[in-house]
């Protein structure tokens, strides 16, 4: 999984910051984990544990927020179609969510570049249950051009995207090259209190690895290595402290996986964040 491009992806977020608000009091947190193992395209190869990622993201959440204060969703394999997901979030959350509430979204799957033209412009996709190994462009979800979207759709300030994807096209890993940019590179060569909490302002990506790099999934782990390692570091102790800088969190996530995957593996950011904290989880037994 990589992150929008440097450049683009990060300006685009800006521009659809909504203007800076005081602190007040935080609202409903809106959740939703998509994890996607199985594909309708027989061309889509499966993978192991994006619905165990998904799940236990789901769970995390669904147990640590205070009953009345969260509403969580997860879509898994079948369920998470390219409509079903730009419905949840674009028209769904759209129509629910005020200045304070929060949201995140996890997902966890196959990634893809894919281009319509010259190298210079492949864009970067997750892929949906249903997304058509051939036509990537119109039947995936675009992170640049549909995250744009979902950014200024959404009304509040506090955003948070987890993608435990990559983008690199190689084998091995959560992504696969589409057909088109194929060809072409051929011819080329405990109950927390949500609403009690200031959680700052947030628009961030943060996906799992380097555009040119591999998310790798462990059958030891039971997981993907980037969402092993956000959930050891979101449910860690920290002595008295019970929320983490949105950076922080980063940091630290992107050392553990650096470390684990000796240096294969490099989590991204992007995104705009002022003041921006994350509660910490109490760990699923």
């Amino acid at each position: 999984m990589t992150s929008p491009s440097a450049g683009s992806g990060r300006d685009l977020l800006r521009r659809h910051s909504p203007r800076a608000v005081p602190a007040e009091r935080t609202g409903t947190l809106y959740s939703l984990a998509v994890g996607i193992d199985r594909y309708a395209d027989p061309n889509v190869s499966a993978l192991g544990f994006a619905g165990a990622d998904a799940r236990a993201v789901h769970e995390l959440l669904s147990r640590n927020v205070a009953a009345g204060e969260g509403q969580h969703h997860l879509l898994l394999d079948e369920a998470a179609t390219r409509t079903a997901i730009m419905k949840r979030i674009g028209e769904d959350l759209s129509r629910r969510v005020t200045a304070n509430d929060t949201v995140i979204f996890y997902f966890a799957g196959h990634g893809s570049p894919e281009t319509s033209g010259s190298l210079d412009t492949a864009s970067r996709y997750l892929i949906g249950y249903d997304t058509d190994y051939e036509n990537i462009y119109a039947t995936g979800i675009d992170m640049e051009r549909d995250f744009g979207g979902w950014f200024q759709r959404l009304s509040c300030r506090w955003i948070l995207f987890f993608v435990d994807a990559c983008f690199s096209g190689r084998a091995g890993g959560r992504t696969f090259e589409g057909p088109g940019l194929k060809r072409l590179r051929e011819s080329w060569r405990s109950s927390i209190r949500w609403r009690d909490l200031d959680l700052g302002e947030a628009r961030v990506v943060i996906t799992a690895c380097g555009d040119d790099e591999v998310a790798s999934e462990s059958a030891e782990l039971g997981h993907g290595l980037f969402t092993h390692c956000l959930l050891e570091t979101w449910t860690r102790p920290y002595g008295t402290v019970t929320t983490l800088g949105v950076s922080t969190l980063y940091d630290l996530v992107a050392e553990k996986v650096r470390e684990t995957s000796r240096c294969a593996q490099t989590p991204a950011m992007n995104g705009h964040l002022v003041g921006a904290r994350i509660p910490l989880l109490q760990p699923i037994e």
